[in-house]
């Protein structure tokens, strides 16, 4: 196969990890493999404009998103409807499409995936028309703790474990009206998730459905459930069998829409958006292709 050409999109205050050797063990990387390459970092200021810019002058058959799932995202919204890789290096605080994928977050072992990339072409879902997720986005509990981590400006996972125990103590529910393409419904829920993959970063699957090419999505409930029951939950979460569960439901469509009662907290692929009271969720099919192991 031809030499790739490869763009890196890093976003330098991700996660918790020291970056500072990053530049040097990319560049090492590929000049040691003979690889065109350009590093480009993320500001917070007209980041979308910039990728698109500098796929523009680069023309990168690879584009390397370095970040989190917020960070993939955005650089994945920029390759739909082209036949360029994106490729995932994680280095976020949480990492859930990577870790679908199982990508490994060792720098070295990570770039190795790029001298013969293996891909998958997934789904993704627009939100509301205008934003994109590849992963997972949801109303309530978990949308509430990262908007709680992010106001306590904490990074790395202990920081997201100090928050959860926080929100776990305040756990609240809503009342969701579902509607998609053959089914009305109504929950009372304390989070409704619109699932194109399968679990979070931490390992916990919400999705037992998940089929990341099949053209559909998945609308998870998790309804109010007593504190001695968590414990139950959580492992049916962690051995993908929540449908066993009384206090979940699951819905499969290739569009949804999903009003509240109350404003909610819309988070998308790790990314607060705001309190909404309608959500509205639509497939694109074959949207992105992602390097994979």
């Amino acid at each position: 196969m031809s030499k790739a050409s490869i763009l890196f999109v890093i976003n330098p205050i991700s996660g918790a990890s020291d970056k500072d050797d990053l530049d040097r063990v990319i560049a090492r990387f590929c000049e040691r493999n003979e690889l065109s390459f350009d590093i480009m970092k993320t500001t917070g200021e007209s980041d979308a404009q910039n990728i698109r810019e500098a796929i523009d002058q680069y023309q990168p058959s690879i584009v390397v998103a370095g970040g989190g799932d917020g960070t993939v995202t955005l650089v994945a919204e920029q390759l739909i409807g082209s036949t360029r890789m994106l490729a995932i290096l994680p280095l976020g605080s949480a990492n859930g499409l990577a870790s679908e994928f199982e990508i490994p977050e060792e720098w070295d072992r990570n770039l190795k995936l790029l001298l013969d990339p293996k891909t998958i072409t997934i789904d993704a879902i627009r939100i509301n028309d205008e934003h994109l997720s590849l992963h997972l986005c949801d109303l309530g509990f978990n949308a509430d703790l990262i908007k709680e981590f992010e106001r306590e400006g904490q990074r790395g996972k202990l920081g997201y474990a100090r928050s959860f125990v926080k929100k776990m103590a305040n756990r609240r529910a809503g009342r969701f009206r579902i509607v998609t393409e053959s089914t009305s419904s109504r929950h009372k829920a304390e989070m409704v998730v619109i699932a194109n993959a399968s679990r979070y970063g931490t390992g916990a699957v919400v999705n037992p459905r998940c089929d990341l090419s099949d053209g559909l999505l998945e609308v998870c409930v998790f309804k109010p459930l007593p504190w001695y029951k968590l414990l139950a939950l959580t492992w049916h979460s962690f051995v993908g069998e929540l449908e066993d569960s009384e206090y979940f439901a699951i819905y499969q469509t290739s569009e949804v829409t999903i009003t509240t009662q109350r404003p909610e907290t819309l988070q998308v692929d790790g990314e607060v958006i705001d309190a909404v009271t309608e959500v509205r969720a639509k497939v694109i099919k074959g949207a992105v292709t992602i390097v994979v192991p």
